[in-house]
């Protein structure tokens, strides 16, 4: 396995942290259009794990079931 610097490996996981944090801080502090954006800042992480956890996996097994009948 290659090496990875700390940027690499920390970049997304902190532009997360750093979107769903400005979410919640929009949600307590504004009462106008806004609040549908700090609603999607805040579902953010919820919505990259589910596609992790649901998606990702069954979509490796079809190129996985692809390799195999090839």
């Amino acid at each position: 396995m290659r090496n990875k610097s700390l940027t690499k490996i920390f970049l997304w996981p902190t532009v997360i942290a750093i979107v769903s944090f400005t979410g919640l801080l929009t949600a307590l502090l504004v009462d106008d259009t806004r609040e549908l954006m700090s609603d999607a800042a805040v579902a953010l992480p919820i919505v990259i794990a589910a596609y992790y956890y649901w998606i990702k996996p069954r979509a490796n097994a079809r190129k996985a079931e692809k390799v195999n009948i090839a």
